[in-house]
């Protein structure tokens, strides 16, 4: 009798077993489940700042080639026309630059470093007097992607063209504005500016990039500015 007893004692127990078990496996699962969440969400974490700084240094990278090719544009343009570029060139310059005996036009809409970098390296300048005949330019080829147009200027319409024409970027005579890989526009100045500027290479020019920031804080400890000097 009490063989018996212990039986059905074992039967129940083991009865209870698999459930039990089916218990036991569906917690411990759960648990893996909330252990990779977690391990993925602390992934995340780290990967997600290690890609921003990946993706910020390249474009740092970038920035300081196209400031070197710019600088290589500019001495070219240099050697050709005898002065580099100035940091604004409209009516108020005076008097206009020259090369041969004729006058490069200016124009109102040409405010800007980053402007005057488009229309002077950008462009083909034709020379056509009986006593100069000569083309130049372009001096380098501008990424469109980096190319934003100003609204309804170009440069066609401002002094009397004499003995010259100028085919701007694509043959156009729009005026263009150059943008960093930051989408800041390039600053640029030399010593043709006028009135005379404080410039860093004071036998040139100045040509920098506004940095991540997008802020100009040039001679701040913390600067962030990628420049030519």
């Amino acid at each position: 009798m009490q063989h018996s007893t212990i039986n059905r004692q074992a039967s129940i127990d083991n009865n209870h077993l698999p459930i039990f078990n089916i218990q036991s496996k569906a917690g411990f699962t759960l648990i893996e489940l909330l252990i990779v969440i977690v391990i993925m969400m602390f992934l995340a974490g780290i990967t997600v700042p290690i890609v921003s700084s990946i993706q910020t240094n390249a474009k740092k990278g970038v920035t300081s080639a196209q400031i070197s090719q710019l600088g290589i544009a500019l001495k070219q343009f240099e050697s050709d026309f005898g002065f580099f570029p100035p940091q604004s060139y409209t009516a108020a310059y005076s008097p206009s630059l020259s090369l041969g005996g004729v006058s490069i036009p200016r124009d109102d809409e040409l405010t800007s470093g980053s402007r005057c970098l488009i229309f002077f390296l950008g462009s083909k300048f034709i020379f056509t007097s009986t006593s100069f005949t000569a083309t130049y330019g372009p001096y380098i080829e501008f990424k469109r992607s980096q190319l934003s147009q100003v609204s309804g200027a170009d440069f066609s319409d401002g002094e009397t063209i004499q003995y010259i024409s100028v085919d701007g970027v694509n043959g156009l005579s729009n005026v263009y504005e150059y943008k960093d890989p930051f989408g800041s526009n390039y600053y640029y100045d030399s010593i043709n500016t006028l009135p005379a500027p404080t410039i860093n290479n004071t036998a040139s020019f100045d040509i920098y990039s506004y940095g991540p920031d997008k802020t100009d804080d040039s001679g701040v400890s913390t600067s962030d500015d990628i420049t030519n000097w």
